[in-house]
């Protein structure tokens, strides 16, 4: 099967070189590539616990209606803590 990929010209360059020095082809060389990347196995992350306060943080978010600058986030926390009390 046949694929285009774009390279920067300076990446290019350097994997011509390599697959000389190594008298293979640039074709091999980067399937090369490629099956060592597909043979590692795949790193799950670990969940990162978030601290309480996040979730506060989220709920004055939804009350920034899409703008994020400062005036908008103190409007946002005012709006969250008068509707706290009512």
């Amino acid at each position: 099967m046949k694929a285009t990929i774009d390279l920067d010209e300076t990446l290019y360059r350097r994997l011509k070189m390599e697959a000389a020095r190594r008298g293979t082809t640039i074709r091999e060389l980067v399937a090369e590539g490629v099956r060592r990347v597909l043979a590692q196995p795949t790193v799950v992350r670990e969940a990162v616990a978030e601290p309480a306060w996040f979730g506060s943080l989220r709920a004055y978010a939804k009350n920034a209606k899409g703008v994020h600058d400062m005036a908008s986030i103190r409007e946002s926390i005012v709006r969250g803590r008068r509707g706290a009390r009512e």
